[in-house]
């Protein structure tokens, strides 16, 4: 999660938040990397519980090919599920990340979006792992 702010005697850093980035059927996702407990390649086999990520998030009749799926856990929910095309886990201002517009905020929330990242000119939906419909 975003890093606390320092006391009033103390100089002022940058609230910083450590991203998991990933992508699944060309879209571009970013979750707090607290919030993953482990990540392990998938191998073909899964327990019966664990969902696709596209399924999770409501991907409708679209099909989605998984080019590099991995299975991740969620702490304190003891909740995996599978991600595809892993980037990469880094570090970002709490000021390049932007709330979501008023229109599209009510809809996006029930999903466990809650932000936006623009990075290498595309956008980033920032999820909040604790809030997906399961």
């Amino acid at each position: 999660m975003i890093s606390r702010q320092p006391a009033p005697d103390k100089p002022m850093k940058c609230l910083t938040l450590n991203l998991l980035l990933f992508s699944v059927g060309g879209v571009y996702f970013g979750v707090d990397a607290d919030q993953v407990d482990a990540m392990t390649a998938y191998q073909g086999e899964m327990q019966e519980n664990t969902p696709w990520f596209h399924e999770v998030m409501g991907y409708g009749n679209q099909t989605v090919t998984y080019k590099c799926p991995t299975v991740i856990t969620v702490k304190t929910a003891d909740y995996q599920m599978i991600i595809d095309s892993m980037e990469d886990i880094a570090e970002f201002s709490a000021d390049d990340i932007r709330l979501l517009p008023p229109i599209v905020e009510s809809f996006a929330v029930k999903r466990g979006i809650w932000g936006v990242l623009l990075r290498r000119k595309r956008m980033t939906l920032l999820l909040d792992l604790m809030c997906l419909p399961k």
